[in-house]
């Protein structure tokens, strides 16, 4: 899953949020969330002639859901959708984690842009890249499910949408301060190499 499909995942609870303050109708604002769910299947059909599984998945959760949450007027069963498309994509992440190499390689290699081949070298890597991924998302459910039995909508769906990705700006920062050192170090190499010392 690819931080577009997560950002997809965030819009009908970006309209949740809204309509909610608008309107705080809670029936108003789960219908609303469904029917922009909705509209992005038909959307995302349209544009690519074919229903991807997980969009597919995370618009019957929504409906699912949603549609429990109005008949027991209890928002909890809706809240707790994120949590449940996230424990599905730890699922799909420790799959791949767990395949062969090879799999691996030819998984990843026909997403890669047209003239640029997978090293088999970057297998590895990239398996640790999914477990990291699945720990950062296990903390994320953690948050969600926190934050839908004991916060606000609001604090909720913050957390479930933007919160997801604020997550992200330590790591990288770290990513970037350690790209900027790696920098220095070969234009300080070059340099020395230039004067001969």
């Amino acid at each position: 899953m690819n931080p577009m499909m997560f950002l997809g995942q965030m819009l009908p609870l970006v309209v949740f949020i809204i309509v909610d303050s608008l309107f705080s109708n809670i029936r108003t604002s789960i219908i609303s969330a469904i029917v922009f769910a909705a509209g992005q299947l038909v959307f995302f059909y349209v544009k690519t002639g074919k229903f991807d599984w997980f969009v597919l998945l995370d618009v019957g959760l929504i409906a699912a859901l949603g549609t429990i949450s109005i008949v027991f007027k209890n928002d909890l069963f809706f809240k707790v959708k994120p949590a449940i498309i996230e424990a599905a994509t730890i699922v799909f992440f420790l799959v791949l984690i767990l395949s062969p190499d090879r799999f691996l390689h030819d998984y990843f290699g026909r997403m890669m842009p047209a003239g640029m081949v997978l090293k088999p070298s970057a297998i590895g890597t990239m398996k640790v890249m999914l477990l990291w991924m699945c720990g950062y998302v296990l903390l994320h459910i953690s948050a969600v499910l926190y934050t839908a039995f004991y916060a606000s909508r609001k604090m909720w769906a913050f957390i479930s949408g933007p919160g997801f990705y604020l997550l992200f700006v330590p790591v990288m920062a770290v990513l970037i301060i350690k790209k900027i050192r790696n920098r220095r170090r070969v234009s300080l190499r070059s340099g020395r190499q230039r004067t001969g010392v």
